[in-house]
């Protein structure tokens, strides 16, 4: 059944009149016709025609969904209990330790305070004008305020209006980035291996940006509509600077950690062996050096057992917040307006917070526990297969630990990125972690979606985008230098203060639209109907466009 509207009546901004509308069947000569007030709409072979104060909405999806497998929103209740536990229980040891080593610190700081500031030589003099701290206080803001300002305010110009062509941008740039530095290394620098080297990646850059092309539109219309559900929960963005301050925090009182045991608690990791100078196992210090201090199984255990808490710990940190956004971000694909909080600490986000925190959390721990695993059992393994090499093993060795390692690695990525989906599952509907996993990879399968899922169009977007913030934080940082700081400091130091805060506060804007974007996509899988009934109509004709446009097999029954 085919779908004609009077063009007449489609030009006229405001409808006061009834709206002819035509519709006629393939195998019919003559169609019919229906009057449609504003407000009204008919429904023609899963395709609607809406009357609205605009004028005419042509289009919009109607699909079927009663067959299909949903997810279903699970009762409240704490979920792979055990892992969360465990968690605590591993969290807490270190921080005892961080603790003990932060009172230790204190202690010796006031042993020694009476005599530093009573030494003449290390007594700092307020009118040293060698020293001042007001400048560097002023550059210090200066530097963290541009790069806040700058990441933001491309990120709401470039990702609303401008997301086409920011993502055209991006793609072009690596080409150009590419051709400039081979031309600099040929011409200024005078090295033909570097710009030949360039010039390569010149060459690939060229080829990808012409084969991912035409998945533009797919990709802005995903970043247009996460940026539409982000828009009704502002209060996500601030919450991503919380949950940074507190993964640097807890970086910082696991390093103190890690310098309580080695300093106070030497032996644990460390005994005392004897060796001769024939004996190449140990380095020493002198000649006549015969005691020689060896790492003991248990400083091993203990060294593997720290750094299984330092990724586990940040994996948690990032994948709670990532689930929180899910939460979010479902919320807005499957609820009215008129039943959605809107502002910026709405109770969504609040609701979603909790949710992932103590209802999930378990979920969360276990998933991140693999990862952190996986990425403990590569260091190990490149440790391995850095000290074959420097006992001179080659031949079967080498190959083993070459493939040992790509397997590891392989393995590490395979897990990140299932987890990245299911982890969205987890925060749509609260599902246990290992019963995630299963429902989106065989959401997508049932779609025939496996394709879509692996277009990180997106990612790598936003992976150029926070480089060239980067560089106009780094080209701000090093205007402010000159103007706080001493004649004496290089420009540089400011540039890379710069680039290094407009990285940071980049990814940690970018990782929420990250995270939205993949919720988006996985919601659209799941009920693409809801956004059509819960959102304005130019919303759901956008996705539905821009996804048959790019994958029309993929999309075929819409």
């Amino acid at each position: 059944m085919g779908v004609d509207v009077n063009e007449n009546t489609t030009t006229n901004s405001s409808l006061t009149e009834p709206l002819i509308v035509a519709t006629t069947t393939a195998d019919e000569e003559e169609g019919s016709t229906t009057l449609l007030l504003e407000g009204e709409e008919v429904t023609d072979n899963n395709h609607v025609i809406a009357v609205t104060d605009d004028g005419v909405q042509r289009g919009l999806l109607q699909l079927d969904e009663d067959e299909w497998e949903h997810g279903e929103v699970q009762n409240p209740m704490c979920r792979d209990l055990f892992f969360a536990i465990l968690f605590v229980i591993q969290l807490l040891v270190v921080l005892t330790f961080s603790g003990i080593g932060i009172v230790s610190a204190s202690s010796i700081i006031n042993k020694y305070k009476d005599e530093f500031n009573t030494d003449d030589d290390t007594t700092h003099d307020d009118n040293d004008p060698s020293f001042d701290g007001q400048n560097v206080a002023y550059f210090a803001l200066l530097s963290i305020g541009s790069a806040i300002g700058i990441s933001g305010g491309l990120m709401l110009l470039l990702l609303g209006p401008l997301a086409n062509m920011m993502i055209q941008v991006t793609l072009l740039m690596g080409p150009i980035t590419n051709f400039v530095a081979s031309v600099l290394f040929f011409v200024y620098y005078n090295n033909v291996m570097m710009g030949c080297v360039t010039l390569v990646m010149c060459a690939f850059s060229v080829c990808y940006a012409y084969m991912v092309w035409r998945r533009i539109p797919f990709a802005a219309a995903n970043i247009a509509t996460a940026m539409e559900a982000l828009h009704e929960n502002k209060g996500i963005f601030p919450l991503a600077y919380l949950v940074t301050i507190v993964a640097t925090v807890w970086v910082t009182l696991w390093a103190i950690a890690v310098a309580n045991i080695t300093i106070q608690h030497k032996d644990w990791i460390y005994t005392t062996v004897t060796c001769t100078n024939n004996n190449t196992d140990y380095t020493l210090s002198s000649p006549e050096e015969t005691d020689c201090t060896k790492i003991t199984p248990g400083g091993y255990a203990i060294f593997f057992g720290l750094l299984l808490n330092l990724y586990w710990t940040s994996q948690v940190i990032g994948n709670c917040f990532h689930t929180t956004i899910a939460g979010v971000v479902g919320t807005w694909w499957f609820t009215t307006e008129e039943d959605r909080p809107k502002g910026c600490c709405t109770s969504t986000i609040y609701d979603c917070w909790v949710r992932t925190n103590i209802y999930s959390f378990g979920s969360i721990c276990l998933g991140s526990l693999v990862v952190a695993i996986l990425r403990v059992l590569h260091v190990l393994v490149s440790m391995g297969r850095n000290n074959n090499q420097q006992n001179g093993g080659g031949g079967g060795a080498a190959i083993f630990w070459c493939l040992l390692e790509c397997i590891v690695n392989l393995l590490e990525q395979i897990i990140e990125y299932l987890n990245h989906w299911a982890f969205v599952y987890v925060g749509l509907y609260g599902y246990d972690y290992i019963t995630s996993g299963k429902k989106v990879i065989e959401l997508f399968k049932s779609r025939g979606w496996t394709i879509i899922i692996n277009d990180n169009l997106v990612h790598s977007a936003f992976s150029m985008l926070q480089f060239w913030i980067g560089i106009i934080s780094g080209g701000v940082g090093a205007i402010s230098g000159k103007m706080f700081l001493e004649a004496s400091t290089p420009w540089y130091a400011g540039a890379i203060f710069g680039f290094v805060l407009g990285l940071l506060f980049s990814s940690i804007l970018f990782s929420v639209v990250n995270s939205a974007v993949d919720t988006v996509v996985v919601c659209f899988a799941e009920s693409p109907n809801s956004l059509r009934f819960n959102h304005p109509p130019e919303i759901s004709n956008k996705m539905i466009t821009a996804w048959k446009e790019v994958y029309p097999d993929e999309c075929g029954c819409w």
